[in-house]
């Protein structure tokens, strides 16, 4: 399994929370095909759940982000 630190995760989830949304405003505009939007869109939003529902394994891992913040 590939080990994400923080950064990486905090990356990957603005990635996917940015094409979830633009395919909501594309799909509120009636631009492209709605089924292909739709699935990218909802692709995205179950993948930006499951990365930002995922601990960091790799250094520095959210506990020591978190420490840092205290």
């Amino acid at each position: 399994m590939i080990k994400l630190n923080k950064n990486q995760l905090d990356t990957l989830a603005t990635i996917f929370g940015a094409i979830a949304g633009i395919c909501g405003v594309l799909l509120t505009q009636e631009i492209g095909d709605r089924k292909t939007v739709g699935t990218v869109g909802g692709v995205s939003t179950v993948l930006l759940g499951i990365i930002s529902q995922r601990p960091a394994d790799a250094s520095p891992t959210t506990e020591d982000v978190e420490d840092n913040l205290k």
